[in-house]
């Protein structure tokens, strides 16, 4: 009779830890399971809304949707629909208050090349008088410029500077130039430059050598003027001697012609103070002389030598015109 199987002491109660393990394993599972689904909003309530999309290029179900940067659902579902595409966003219940009627949805990206979301722009309604979005309301959708469009936009406002820098540089190019022409004036100039420097040089050497020359002129002549003013110092004193005594002397010629000048003017006065009484005998002695002339006439012998003047009168007619025309004396009539 064969012996009866033993088990190993070793495996003893494997069938409890193998299926503790398998319990253990779907309940880690199903624990990550329900913490993915809790992330992901599965045990919250939402609320869909709407809008609509010509296309849903660069927008994916699932991608995030954010209301002032922070994420208050997710894309939900799209669908075609006779306005194009429609697309469900589930939103938060709790953030829905937040989205007043008015409100619009806009595809945004991070950066150039970051992850796109759903931006929610709330509307403008400081007073609250439209309330909120409610459940399936559609609200509109701005697409936002890609980058393919800012690149469009950047080459059409960038192109008419390449057009300009093109003209500039095929005006440079043409032999008749400005560009050209004040080239060749520097090239010419920067030829002549070697020449005017050699100038500059020698005229500062000749400039040298003329300060040179002027120092030591000036030395000389400062040499002199010291000279000069040595004997001019010892000069000095005797020339004011003498120019005292000149002074001196001029003061008492001076003196002198004051006293002669009074005494003429003195005797003058005199004579002047005479002057009218000759005057008066000189009249006396002339009508005297008359009176003595008048008789000696009277008297006999010299009445007779003496002839008396006879009065005189011109006739009326005392001019005659001549044949030319110009009027002659006529002859007196004694």
């Amino acid at each position: 009779m064969a012996d009866e199987y033993r088990r190993p002491r070793r495996f003893a109660g494997i069938g409890r830890k193998v299926s503790l393990f398998f319990v253990t394993a779907v309940l880690g599972v199903a624990a990550v399971i329900l913490l993915v689904s809790y992330k992901q909003g599965a045990f919250v309530r939402h609320t869909p809304i709407y809008f609509h999309a010509a296309d849903v290029f660069g927008i994916n179900k699932g991608m995030a949707v954010k209301l002032f940067g922070l994420p208050v659902g997710h894309v939900a579902g799209m669908d075609i629909s006779d306005k194009g595409v429609k697309v469900e966003l589930s939103i938060v219940s709790d953030y829905i208050a937040r989205i007043p009627r008015g409100s619009h949805a806009r595809l945004v990206r991070e950066g150039y090349i970051g992850a796109a979301t759903i931006q929610i722009i709330p509307g403008v309604d400081q007073d609250h008088r439209a309330g909120p979005v409610a459940a399936n309301e559609v609200i509109e959708f701005v697409r936002s410029r890609d980058v393919a469009e800012l690149f469009d936009d950047l080459k059409k406002q960038v192109t008419p500077s390449f057009n300009e820098v093109s003209r500039a540089i095929a005006d440079m190019n043409r032999p008749d130039s400005d560009f050209r022409k004040s080239m060749s004036a520097a090239r010419a100039l920067l030829e002549k430059l070697p020449e005017t420097g050699q100038n500059a040089g020698k005229l500062l050497r000749d400039a040298d050598s003329a300060v040179l020359s002027v120092g030591r002129d000036a030395g000389v002549a400062l040499g002199s003027v010291a000279r000069v003013g040595a004997q001019a110092e010892e000069q000095l004193p005797v020339l004011a001697g003498k120019l005292a005594t000149t002074l001196d002397a001029l003061s008492e010629a001076a003196v002198q012609i004051r006293d002669a000048t009074r005494k003429n003017g003195d005797a003058l006065h005199e004579v002047l103070t005479q002057v009218p009484a000759l005057l008066r005998e000189g009249g006396d002695l002339v009508r005297d002389g008359q009176e003595i002339a008048g008789a000696a006439r009277n008297v006999w012998p010299i009445r007779d030598a003496v002839e008396s003047p006879a009065m005189r009168t011109l006739p009326l007619d005392s001019f005659e015109w001549s044949g030319a025309g110009r009027p002659v004396a006529a002859p007196a009539q004694r």
